[in-house]
C-alpha cells in the first residue's frame, strides 16, 4: 500500500466529530488554565494523553513508493477518526490549515481541528474537505504547451502523473517534490549554484535544483493566476545563467 497508517482508523460523522471535539476541547481549555501558555506543543500533547481516553499520539503515516518513503506524525487521533493538530505559536498561518488538510487527504477522513494554546486566548478551527480519495485521482493533464528537454523528457514526465496518480492530488507540494528528486537523483547535496546576474554583472549565485546542466526543475502547486507565476519564472530565468525551467 502506498499510503499506510499504524492505526485503526474510522470516519466520523459530522455529529460524531462534534462531540468528541467538544470532549477534547474542553480538556485543552482546563489544561490551558492550569499549565499558561509557555509549554511547547509536546507538552499539552502528552497532557491529553494521560488524562483523556481514546487518544493517540504521534500517529505515524507512511507515504511510499518504489522505494521511497516519506513519514507524517498526527498530533492526535481521538476515538479512531478526530484528528487534531496542535501549536503553540503566536499566531495560526495558512500553512498550519494545509498541514491538517494534508493529514485528512492521506487518512481518507473529513474532520480535523487545528488548535493554538500559545496565544492569550486558546486558538481553535475546524478543518473540513468534501473532497474524496477516488476525486483526488480523477485529475486531468494540461500539456499542450510542455516541450520536452534534456533531464526531463517523456520518461520524467510518466514518472511525475504516477506519483500523482498514486497518491492523488492535494497533499503538500513538497512531498511530491521529495520523490521525484529522489527518482531523478536530485539531492539536498547535488543542486547548483546558478550565477544571479544584476546590471550586467554577477552578484552572488543561488543553489538550484537542474534537471541538466541550464535547465532548472521545479514543482508548482496553484489553482490560478498561472500568467503572474509564468511572468516571474521569465523574470527570474532572465537574471540568472539559466537558460530554460522545467
Amino acid at each position: 500500500m502506498p499510503i499506510e497508517i499504524n492505526s485503526e482508523i474510522k470516519e466520523l460523522s459530522q455529529s460524531e466529530f462534534s462531540e468528541v471535539s467538544y470532549r477534547v476541547m474542553a480538556e485543552i481549555f482546563r489544561q490551558r488554565r492550569e499549565l499558561g501558555r509557555l509549554f511547547s506543543e509536546n507538552v499539552y500533547r502528552q497532557a491529553l494523553k494521560a488524562t483523556l481516553n481514546n487518544i493517540e499520539t504521534e500517529v505515524e503515516i507512511k507515504v511510499s513508493l518504489h522505494g521511497f518513503c516519506k513519514s507524517y506524525f498526527i498530533d492526535i487521533v481521538a476515538s479512531s477518526g478526530a484528528l487534531f493538530e496542535l501549536k503553540a505559536v503566536e499566531s495560526l498561518h495558512q500553512r498550519h490549515r494545509k498541514q491538517l488538510l494534508h493529514y485528512l487527504f492521506l487518512t481518507g477522513l473529513k474532520h480535523g481541528k487545528l488548535v493554538n494554546v500559545r496565544p492569550e486566548i486558546v486558538e481553535h478551527e475546524f478543518i473540513n474537505t468534501s473532497l474524496t480519495n477516488a476525486a483526488r485521482r480523477a485529475f486531468s493533464i494540461q500539456d499542450s504547451e510542455w516541450t520536452a528537454s534534456q533531464g526531463f523528457g517523456p520518461p520524467e514526465k510518466a514518472l511525475m502523473i504516477e506519483i500523482v496518480a498514486d497518491w492523488g492530488i492535494g497533499l503538500e507540494r513538497t512531498l511530491y517534490e521529495e520523490a521525484l528528486f529522489h527518482f531523478l537523483g536530485i539531492g539536498e547535496n547535488s543542486t547548483s549554484n546558478v550565477d544571479v546576474i544584476l546590471d550586467g554583472q554577477i552578484i552572488t549565485s543561488q543553489p538550484t535544483a537542474l534537471c541538466s546542466p541550464g535547465t532548472a526543475l521545479k514543482i508548482t502547486a496553484f489553482e490560478d493566476n498561472t500568467a503572474v507565476y509564468e511572468s516571474a519564472l521569465t523574470q527570474f530565468l532572465s537574471k540568472t545563467s539559466l537558460g530554460t525551467i522545467q
